[in-house]
């Protein structure tokens, strides 16, 4: 099946979340919210130890994507739409995506690239789903 095809599934490679990962996270966003570096305040939080940065787990599971073959058709990333994070992600915890193209058009633009929405749902080792979220790439076959 053409990886433009509406239907097309694949499952990125897998990642485990690191100390290290938030650390260099927060420092390069400035988000030094305590719920990710303090280990006091993190115990007496919802979440009991600390966790790591939604938009650090969405950039990962972005990243694994971008490892499968399907990147030897990708030109460009248009958007990322209706991200749901659904489950928090901690050290330690092993994510990857599971993903679908739910839409394919031909671009108006040059002929033989297509405007592709994957559907993709992160998971952690417990198959607890942790992201939702749609990538928008402009392709080619």
């Amino acid at each position: 099946m053409e990886v433009t095809k509406i239907g097309y599934k694949f499952i990125t490679k897998r990642r485990t979340i690191t100390e290290a990962d938030i650390i260099l996270f927060a420092g390069l966003t400035g988000d030094m919210h305590p719920a990710h570096l303090d280990e006091i305040y993190s115990k007496s939080s919802i979440f009991g130890k600390r966790v790591s940065h939604g938009f650090l787990t969405l950039s990962l599971l972005q990243g694994l994507l971008a490892q499968h073959e399907i990147i030897n058709n990708i030109v460009a990333l248009l958007g990322v739409n209706n991200v749901k994070f659904k489950s928090p992600v901690f050290i330690g915890d092993t994510i990857w995506s599971e993903c679908e193209i739910v839409d394919s058009r031909e671009s108006k633009g040059k002929s033989g690239n297509y405007v592709v929405n994957i559907h993709c749902v992160g998971k952690k080792q417990d198959n607890t789903e942790i992201l939702e979220y749609d990538i928008i790439e402009l392709m080619k076959l």
